[in-house]
C-alpha cells in the first residue's frame, strides 16, 4: 500500500460521515525556514556528526515554529466531494502517523478559495473560508510532498 493510500485510510478513519476522494500533506506556513535555521544549528553544534544533528535540528526546528503557533507540525488536507478538511498530524513525514490524525477545521468547496504562490523553494498554499473570511496557510515542499499537486487539481474541478 502506497503512504498516499496510508493517509487516505487515516483521513477516512476519522471522517466517517463524508468519503475521502484525496488527500494531501502540508506544513503550516513557516515550517520551513524554521527547519533550515534548526539544520544549520544543528550542524553547527554537531561535531563529528553534523549530518545527524543537521537532521534533528531541522525536526526540532520545525516543530518549535509549528507549538509557537499552536498547530500541528504537519498537516493533512483531505478532500470529499462537498467539503475540505484539515486534519491535524503530530509527525512531520511522510512516512507514518496515519492513526492518529486530528480534526482541525472543514470548508464547504462551495465557500473555499484557493490562493497560491512561490515563496523561495515552498510552495505557499492559503485557504479562505469565503463565508467567514478565515484563511488558513500551509506550504508545500516542490519536491517530495505527498499528493498536493492531485489535490489541487481535484478542488480546481
Amino acid at each position: 500500500m502506497s503512504r498516499e493510500e496510508h493517509a487516505r485510510e487515516g483521513a477516512q478513519s476519522v471522517i466517517t460521515d463524508d468519503e475521502i476522494i484525496d488527500v494531501a500533506v502540508v506544513m503550516p506556513r513557516g515550517s520551513t525556514t524554521a527547519g533550515v535555521l534548526g539544520a544549520i544549528v544543528g550542524v553547527a553544534a554537531g561535531g563529528n556528526n553534523s549530518t545527524a544533528w543537521g537532521v534533528a535540528g531541522g525536526m526540532l526546528g520545525q516543530r518549535a515554529a509549528s507549538a509557537s503557533k499552536g498547530s500541528y507540525p504537519s498537516i493533512v488536507l483531505a478532500v470529499s466531494a462537498t467539503k475540505l478538511y484539515v486534519l491535524g498530524r503530530t509527525m512531520t513525514g511522510l512516512v507514518g502517523g496515519w492513526k492518529s490524525l486530528h480534526p482541525v477545521a472543514h470548508i464547504d468547496r462551495d465557500n473555499l478559495a484557493i490562493e497560491r504562490h512561490q515563496h523561495g523553494t515552498v510552495r505557499v498554499i492559503e485557504l479562505t473560508d469565503t463565508t467567514t473570511n478565515t484563511t488558513l496557510e500551509f506550504e508545500a515542499q516542490n519536491i517530495g510532498g505527498l499528493g498536493l499537486k492531485d489535490l489541487l487539481a481535484e478542488l480546481d474541478k
